[in-house]
């Protein structure tokens, strides 16, 4: 889980080959074109609209939890399997933040 150091939210245009890392953790029927990572709480995958559907929302709802908020084509995916239960990680996170305020 977190620790206190605020790390960034990156929306991920993914390269051909970490595509292949992810259909080879997550399934090779699934569509993959982008990543969603929020570091040190997880990282989802799938197209374009569907990251961005989350990273829109997700970037002024969760913003307390991150350094910053940002799109790229490179960043270093470090974990290839998608969090399960990503969004409630997440909600758990801020309401732990906002009880410490």
């Amino acid at each position: 889980m977190p620790g206190t150091k605020k790390l960034p939210m990156v929306l991920v245009t993914l390269t051909p080959d970490q595509i292949n890392r992810v259909k080879e953790a997550n399934g090779r029927r699934k569509q993959i074109t982008h990543a969603l990572v929020c570091v040190d709480y997880g990282q989802m995958f799938g197209t374009e609209r569907q990251c961005l559907k989350y990273y829109d929302v997700w970037k002024t709802d969760f913003r307390p939890l991150f350094s910053k908020v940002r799109k790229t084509k490179k960043h270093i995916v470090e974990d290839y399997t998608t969090t399960e239960n990503l969004v409630m990680r997440l909600i758990e996170a801020d309401d732990k933040r906002a009880k410490r305020r």
